[in-house]
């Protein structure tokens, strides 16, 4: 597979970009520029298409999002630096529907981003196990939420893409390895992506097998690998049950379990660990949001709220906190009922394109997004994610990868 300059950069930083989020921002710039060039590129070869259509459609609905943030950032004078993540998702979507409807990018491309992803999965889990969550490029949630929608698409190209089978069980591979590389950073709010892997992988091969008709006869070879198979994978659980891989996220779980009992029984003496603190600060912001559902109380109105609920519950955890972990309900209390619907844009926006995209046959890429969705979704459940550089960063990128995914020509 040969690559030009610019592929090669691209995938390299792709390839790294688990070791810093610089990598991840390089790789979303030359997505733009990648956008630019494909507008210059749009009149010698543009097509509008059905895929074309969603692709704008995608543009659309950033746009949306964006404009409705921008009315409360306006409102209360909040701080532009903090609106990165909006401003990333819709020129990733501009770049998209650029490039996207301007072919100017090969198939090749699509296995060599494979392959990247795949690396990154790697380094990032040796990583991680080697210098721990503290020694990330990263906040380690965001990180962990990042590696979880890489997995995703890694999955939804190796199960439903059609490359050949080779390719595609090491991108799965790969997929499963950045799934070892979330449980070793203790991320628990990006645990959701375990849940997405059994139920997309029973899905899948309950559907294969139903194809094929449950009533076929399985011959002696077929019967033996799947016995090999099932030893080989059992055999994997047990080697792994000693490593860090499954030690830690246990050991997390069982801390969070802990720290919900202390909660249960006070809230605020439970304010001090990293779940309790959550549970504190979920309840305090729900509360401050009845006060002012429609416009919020603003970026400084927050961190004065946050201030105040520390010292209420005279927790140092929380004072040294600038967000309440939960993307949903920050947005609100920032910046009311339009905040939320900014955020709400993206996530009904991509259900609905995984929805247009798996009735025109479109698998692979309605499958990467939906898993984006699910990793985005629940993960914002705990902590605010659009904080963060990286995770817009790789958010941006997976879907504008998905998506183009779409314009690509089956074999």
């Amino acid at each position: 597979m040969s690559l030009n300059f610019f592929e090669f950069a691209f995938l390299a930083a792709l390839a790294f970009s688990s070791l810093t989020s610089k990598a991840i921002g390089l790789a979303w710039v030359m997505l733009v520029l990648a956008g630019v060039w494909g507008w210059v590129q749009r009149h010698k070869s543009f097509k509008q298409t059905a895929v074309v259509t969603l692709l704008k459609a995608w543009l659309l609905i950033t746009l949306a999002a964006l404009f409705a943030k921008t009315i409360p950032v306006v409102y209360w004078s909040d701080p532009w630096g903090e609106r990165h993540g909006e401003l990333r998702m819709f020129l990733g979507a501009l770049a998209v529907y650029s490039f996207g409807s301007s072919k100017i990018l090969e198939r090749k491309t699509l296995s060599g981003i494979a392959y990247a992803l795949s690396i990154c999965s790697a380094v990032g889990l040796i990583w991680v196990i080697i210098f721990g969550r503290d020694n990330l490029s990263t906040h380690p949630i965001p990180w962990a939420g990042s590696m979880a929608m890489i997995s995703a698409v890694l999955l939804a190209i190796s199960l439903k893409s059609d490359f050949d089978l080779p390719h595609r069980r090491i991108w799965f591979s790969g997929g499963l390895i950045a799934v070892m590389a979330v449980l070793s950073s203790q991320s628990r709010g990006a645990y959701g992506i375990v849940l997405w892997w059994i139920v997309v992988c029973v899905h899948h091969f309950w559907a294969r097998k139903k194809g094929l008709g449950m009533a076929a006869s399985v011959t002696r070879t077929t019967f033996q690998r799947q016995i090999l198979i099932a030893a080989a994978f059992l055999i994997g659980l047990v080697l792994l049950s000693q490593s860090p891989i499954f030690k830690r996220p246990m050991e997390s779980i069982q801390q969070a379990s802990n720290e919900i009992s202390v909660s249960q029984q006070s809230a605020e003496k439970g304010a001090n660990s990293s779940v309790g603190a959550r549970i504190y600060l979920w309840r305090q912001s729900w509360a401050a949001i009845q006060e002012s559902p429609w416009i919020g109380f603003g970026h400084d109105g927050r961190k004065e709220k946050l201030a105040q609920w520390a010292e209420m519950a005279h927790s140092t955890t929380i004072k040294g906190l600038g967000h309440v972990h939960n993307e949903y309900l920050n947005q609100w209390l920032d910046h009311g009922l339009l905040g939320l619907l900014s955020q709400l844009c993206y996530i009904f926006g991509l259900i609905w394109l995984s929805w247009k995209l798996l009735k025109t046959h479109h698998a692979a890429p309605a499958l990467a997004l939906a898993g984006v969705c699910f990793v985005h979704a629940s993960s914002s459940l705990s902590n605010v994610n659009f904080a963060h550089n990286q995770y817009t960063a790789t958010l941006s990128l997976l879907i504008g990868i998905s998506l183009w995914m779409a314009t690509l020509r089956p074999r």
